[in-house]
């Protein structure tokens, strides 16, 4: 599937849901928290962040409590975006404000390919750049390969409503390799709930 015809289809069905347990604690999915952490040490006081895949902008807005001093969001769901004040846009095209956080949080996952979405984010980051995504190796790695062929399966069962969405686990260390070229370096490493794993990188200064 091309990238330009990435479908919309559940994005803002999944963003109700998460901005209904968003209400009751600072972030909706358990993964978010322990980013929100991450970046919180790594430096949010006084940054901007752009947050590609916001949803309803759980992440974005507690990175607002947490110092960041402004938050820019992109979502392909229009539906999210309207219960968010962001902008609809594909992260792999859209023109993307240059930021000194960029966060891909459980947005690779969506992409057939991540190449163009890691060149579009990685031009818009200053000093931050995070994600979250399968874990794609070792057991769990076949676990979430399983995962997703199954759920791919049932999304194809259920043409009329997903419209061709699909989600794919990806080569992390090619992707960790795309992001070391482009001049940031490892700082935070976590897998998480035995389903993600979570990078994050800063630019290397010297």
């Amino acid at each position: 599937m091309p990238e330009e015809d990435i479908p919309d289809c559940c994005f803002d069905e999944w963003a109700a849901r998460n901005a209904k347990r968003a209400r009751n604690r600072e972030t909706a999915a358990a993964i978010t928290t322990v980013l929100l952490s991450v970046l919180d040490e790594t430096g949010l006081e006084g940054r901007s962040v752009l947050d590609v895949g916001c949803g309803t902008g759980d992440l974005a807005l507690a990175a607002l409590g947490h110092g960041a001093r402004s938050v820019s969001g992109f979502d392909l769901g229009a539906g999210a975006v309207a219960s968010a004040t962001f902008e609809v846009g594909d992260g792999s095209r859209a023109s993307l404000p240059n930021s000194d956080v960029v966060v891909l949080n459980r947005v690779v996952c969506c992409y057939p390919s991540a190449e163009a979405l890691l060149a579009n984010t990685l031009g818009a980051a200053g000093s931050v750049f995070a994600l979250t995504a399968p874990i794609d190796r070792g057991l769990m790695g076949l676990y979430n390969r399983i995962f997703c062929w199954l759920g791919n399966g049932w999304y194809a069962l259920r043409a009329k409503k997903f419209r061709g969405f699909r989600v794919f686990v990806h080569d992390l260390a090619a992707i960790e390799a795309r992001i070391v070229a482009a001049g940031f370096l490892p700082r935070a490493r976590q897998h998480r709930r035995l389903v993600w794993d979570l990078r994050v990188y800063e630019r290397d200064t010297q």
